[in-house]
């Protein structure tokens, strides 16, 4: 009897294991099989049965860290996403979306550890801030970026990923930012692609067409302020550097 119990023990100790191996790997891929709070966009709104998200018009907010799938479309609205002081990432997987913003980023990271943008695989998905009719005036004074972030931010997925900075800059991070496979094309006023810290290029397709900077960092902080292309297709036209 109590050999059977010890084993039995031991095998379910050995599925729990397993189990949060399974799970961790799934989430560090930012897969969407991992089983991320679905946020279906509803053109002016979003519905969502899952805890850490709000909705105010037309503004989603995340709040929580975990995974996250967005689906559908947003008019005019934002994604916001603050976790406070959380020291956990956060995985917004993109399964087929178009979010535009007005007047503003349309996703916007306040503050979180790190945000891992994912595009699944097979979808078409657009971010814009502004409209084209902004770049007849541009105006270098405009702040922010279609997608913008305060944080770490990382970009990955086999999807496809368009975004319209017509406001400003296209993808702006103020910390590290990385590029790890799938197709990006960026089309922006002012810079494409801009990690202040710096910016690193692992592999997939990127595109940039912008009125000026294509990749651009600013940092002077020792260990910073660089970009590194180690793989993938580059292709830039630019007004600026």
């Amino acid at each position: 009897m109590g050999k059977n119990r010890n084993r039995f023990f031991s095998c379910f100790l050995a599925l729990m294991l397993l189990l949060v191996f399974f799970c961790s790997s799934a989430f560090a891929a930012g897969n969407v099989s991992a089983g991320g709070n679905r946020i279906e966009l509803t053109g002016n709104g979003a519905n969502f049965n899952c805890d850490g998200v709000s909705v105010e018009g037309s503004v989603v907010r995340i709040s929580k860290a975990g995974s996250y799938v967005l689906s559908g479309t947003l008019e005019n609205g934002r994604i916001i996403i603050n976790t406070g002081l959380s020291q956990e990432k956060l995985n917004l997987t993109l399964d087929g979306v178009s979010i535009t913003c007005l007047d503003d980023s349309a996703i916007y990271v306040e503050q979180a550890e790190k945000v891992r943008i994912y595009m699944t695989e097979g979808t078409e998905n657009v971010i814009t801030s502004g409209t084209e009719e902004l770049l007849a005036s541009f105006d270098d004074t405009r702040s922010g970026g279609a997608v913008y972030s305060e944080d770490d931010l990382d970009i990955k997925g086999p999807g496809k990923l368009t975004v319209n900075g017509y406001i400003n800059n296209g993808i702006h991070c103020k910390d590290d930012l990385d590029l790890d496979d799938g197709t990006v094309e960026v089309f922006s006023a002012n810079n494409g692609i801009r990690g202040s810290e710096s910016i690193e290029i692992k592999a997939g397709k990127l595109t940039v067409i912008c009125g000026n900077d294509g990749l651009k960092t600013t940092s002077s902080k020792v260990g910073k302020g660089f970009v590194t292309i180690s793989g993938g297709n580059v292709s830039l036209s630019c007004g600026g550097d």
